[in-house]
């Protein structure tokens, strides 16, 4: 299938958050959406660090007056970003913090065969209001495979539950990425998010492959790492013209708003040169 469209990058909340916590910012979202704009992002993925349901209760205004004022669209709402593996007890709190900022995409996480009859409600009452569930393909799930990925979502057989495509976890569990893996799996991808990592024997371990790998983070605009033209390629000839988003996590040392824009830059060529 041909190109439809352009690719829309949108920026996730993560590149603003401190090192290994997933629910503490280190730049408001006023400050991230005003920069996202300004770089040329269209979207952000609010984040717990940005959103949560612990916030609160008027924290929702400022999040959707800082997306507005910006002219930037929610591409994603996250669930319990801090818990993967289980499937977000607090499910219908954070569809109603998703329509209120009008988000019409919600990450949560179904960790398990058994969690499928909650996720299953969960989708139905999203379904009511327009709002699609996308899964991440993750390690130490069942979605850290292709045939995990194409199992599970059959099982759970929902018309809006989807799945977010991202090769570096399939990367870790030792997985092809690249356009024909993209091709098994298109009738489900609805959100494709990217970060850039490389296997290495003195990096961060992380469990997969029924134990552990190491790896290091990279700049997306670093070489070494996951073939982002192969992936673009790959969403592309598939038809794909949804959000692209940059996943990838704050650098020690480097200004977020300055790597933003860097990743910005860097996927845009891609994405135009495709």
């Amino acid at each position: 299938m041909n190109s439809i469209g352009r690719l829309r990058l949108a920026l996730s909340g993560r590149v603003a958050e401190a090192p290994h916590e997933k629910t503490r910012a280190l730049v408001g979202i006023a400050e991230l959406a005003d920069a996202a704009a300004r770089i040329g992002y269209e979207g952000l993925e609010i984040r717990n660090s940005q959103l949560d349901v612990d916030h609160p209760p008027d924290r929702w205004r400022e999040v959707k007056q800082a997306l507005d004022a910006n002219r930037l669209t929610p591409c994603c709402l996250v669930a319990d970003s801090a818990i993967e593996g289980r499937f977000t007890p607090r499910f219908d709190a954070y569809l109603d913090l998703a329509l209120k900022i009008g988000a019409a995409k919600i990450r949560p996480s179904i960790g398990s065969i058994a969690q499928i009859p909650v996720a299953q409600a969960a989708a139905d009452r999203a379904a009511a209001y327009g709002v699609t569930l996308v899964q991440f393909v993750h390690h130490g799930t069942p979605f850290a495979s292709p045939d995990g990925c194409l199992d599970m979502l059959r099982r759970i057989n929902r018309r809006n539950v989807g799945l977010a495509f991202e090769p570096g976890n399939l990367v870790w569990e030792g997985h092809d990425y690249g356009p024909a893996t993209i091709r098994r799996l298109a009738p489900f991808i609805v959100h494709a998010e990217v970060q850039n990592i490389v296997l290495t024997d003195d990096g961060v371990p992380v469990s997969a492959r029924g134990g552990h790998v190491r790896y290091k983070n990279l700049r997306l605009d670093s070489h070494g790492g996951i073939d982002f033209a192969a992936v673009i390629r790959g969403l592309k000839d598939i038809g794909y013209d949804g959000w692209l988003v940059v996943h990838s996590p704050n650098f020690d040392g480097l200004d977020p708003l300055d790597y933003a824009r860097a990743s910005h830059d860097y996927l845009r060529r891609l994405t135009d040169g495709a």
